[in-house]
């Protein structure tokens, strides 16, 4: 299946390759999860990256959808 992946935060600066305005469309098997997407990425649990879908927020084992966008927000931390 294909999404469409939009990253924001931090996650454009580590993941220079996936930084573009218009997202960018990758392939993943079907039935594939949150969790499935983020370590296809390289995204790291301890980055804090919150995974969205249709204005939805994901949990790690949620599955993804043929065809959707999908952003990925980093958290933010600090004092």
């Amino acid at each position: 299946m294909k999404v469409n992946i939009k990253l924001f935060g931090l996650l454009g600066i580590k993941l220079p390759e996936f930084n573009k305005p218009e997202g960018v469309e990758i392939e993943l098997s079907d039935n594939s999860t949150a969790g499935d997407l983020l370590e296809y990425l390289k995204i790291p649990e301890d980055w804090g990256p919150a995974v969205t879908m249709g204005n939805r927020l994901l949990k790690y084992d949620d599955p993804i959808s043929d065809g959707a966008d999908i952003f990925i927000i980093q958290a933010v931390h600090g004092g």
